[in-house]
């Protein structure tokens, strides 16, 4: 600290007391002015469970705004001060504190989900009067560094590096704490976690923690499984590993929450939403239209949006058209031939109450001009008239598509997409809303409150591409 003497002794003699009790730490320490954060008991059952040693991977899969990243904060904040070691006693000897190396890695799907991690933990360092002090340096990259960094004055660095590109970035450097925000969002987990993440932190007896909500049992679900103990009186887990821990965490459990939006999801009714949503838990692939393989399948790393049009070539466009807080989602397909496999090679969403009706229409039209093919529109809005008016007025040639008030028409469309994904008939570069929203939507196709903009999208492109195929180029005209 600055100057020892200026500072008040409640700090001091509570200083070494505070590696063994989070609740301290985050109370006394880790909290800015004139506030006092404590953990809730879900994040203290967590965080003092991997305190204990023995684990090499920790994970926690919660609902919406469950507290999962104040959970990684804190504990990266506490162990990056201390310099805990799992299982280990405190350090008795000073010189050997200050001299051995300590890593702590923030890391997510992408570099944007790594960095917004690792700024909750700077936030906290320079929000508190006691703990802004330890700070030695905080920089965005150097000619050594290239990713994000803070290094404390005990000498821990904490740095920002995403695992995109199967984890490549993350270079040979050895951890002793790696926290992933939103792991289910990781493209190719398992492989990141045991070809990657394993070797870094092996060597100084590190663990791996993830922090996150469900999207489907993909890959994460394998991973989170294998340290989830059986409730009672239910079966064993078989997957049961004893170096792996796994608990859930609930919405509702967390005071703090925006319990509006927990009331939203409560009021759908929609139970698979409930679960992962609010519950944090996996949903069973029976109640879900789109089995979680067939929609990694789909995705295509090599594949990049947009992919520019060709002559030659023939496209079809689904829209479906937000209401006021809606978005608005275009996906266009080329279709050339007319034989699958059908390849996604733009991508549009846009709206949310954020954007006018002029902004929509003139990207929608930028869209037609561009690739010069069918709309299949989603006529079911509120405004629906009006906006195919509008699609008249702007010269764009499209072919309505009402399923208001028709669950035919509706159980067609997504019928139609579950045939296209089952058969490996549509290809696409990797798009989170869409894989988010595919791998939630139910079997009984009660969507009422869900997001399902870029389903209803792929699924009316899906559609034009088996009922119209390619329909020869369109004659482009404006009135």
């Amino acid at each position: 600290m600055k100057n020892m003497a200026t500072v008040p002794r409640i700090f001091l003699e509570n200083w070494d007391a505070s590696r063994d009790d989070l609740v301290l730490f985050t109370s006394l320490y880790a909290s800015p002015p004139g506030k006092n954060y404590e953990p809730l008991p879900h994040q203290l059952k967590f965080a003092r469970e991997i305190r204990q040693g023995g684990y090499d991977e920790a994970w926690m899969s919660g609902g919406n705004s469950a507290g999962k990243t104040w959970t990684a904060k804190w504990i990266g904040v506490q162990w990056a001060c201390h310099k805990i070691k799992p299982g280990k006693p405190a350090w008795t000897d000073y010189d050997s504190f200050m001299k051995a190396p300590y890593n702590i890695l923030c890391t997510g799907p992408e570099q944007k989900q790594a960095v917004e991690l690792w700024e909750t933990i700077v936030a906290t360092f320079k929000d508190s009067p006691i703990l802004r002090y330890r700070v030695d340096e905080i920089r965005s990259s150097t000619r050594l560094k290239q990713h994000p960094f803070i290094r404390l004055k005990n000498g821990t660095y904490i740095e920002a590096v995403g695992l995109h590109d199967k984890g490549k970035h993350v270079e040979g450097e050895a951890y002793d704490l790696v926290l992933i925000n939103e792991p289910a969002d990781v493209r190719n987990i398992i492989h990141c976690v045991e070809k990657v993440l394993t070797q870094r932190t092996w060597r100084r007896g590190g663990i791996i923690s993830g922090f996150g909500t469900p999207k489907g049992r993909g890959e994460y679900y394998l991973l989170f499984r294998k340290g989830l103990k059986p409730e009672e009186g239910k079966l064993e887990n078989p997957y049961l590993e004893p170096r792996v821990f796994s608990m859930y965490a609930d919405s509702r459990d967390n005071p703090f929450a925006d319990q509006s939006k927990i009331q939203q999801f409560l009021q759908t009714r929609n139970q698979p939403l409930i679960t992962e949503r609010i519950e944090g838990k996996f949903i069973e692939e029976s109640a879900l239209a789109f089995p979680e393989g067939q929609i990694e399948e789909m995705f295509d790393d090599k594949l990049k949006l947009p992919i520019k049009s060709s002559s030659g070539h023939f496209y079809i466009t689904g829209v479906d058209f937000g209401r006021k807080e809606d978005y608005t989602c275009a996906i266009t397909l080329d279709i050339t031939g007319g034989y699958p496999p059908f390849t996604v090679v733009n991508f549009y969403r846009k709206g949310g109450g954020v954007a006018t009706w002029e902004e929509i229409l003139g990207d929608l039209l930028t869209i037609y001009n561009d690739y010069y093919g069918e709309f299949i529109v989603d006529a079911t809005a509120s405004a629906g008239d009006m906006q195919m008016e509008w699609l008249r007025d702007l010269g764009i040639s499209f072919i309505p598509y009402q399923f208001a008030g028709s669950p035919a028409k509706k159980s067609n469309l997504i019928t139609n997409l579950q045939r296209l994904l089952g058969n490996k008939e549509i290809k696409s570069s990797y798009i989170n809303q869409l894989r988010e929203e595919m791998h939630l939507y139910p079997k009984n196709m009660d969507d009422k409150g869900m997001e399902t903009d870029t389903v209803m999208s792929l699924a009316l492109a899906g559609f034009g591409a088996k009922e119209y195929g390619p329909m020869g180029s369109i004659e482009h005209y404006v009135r």
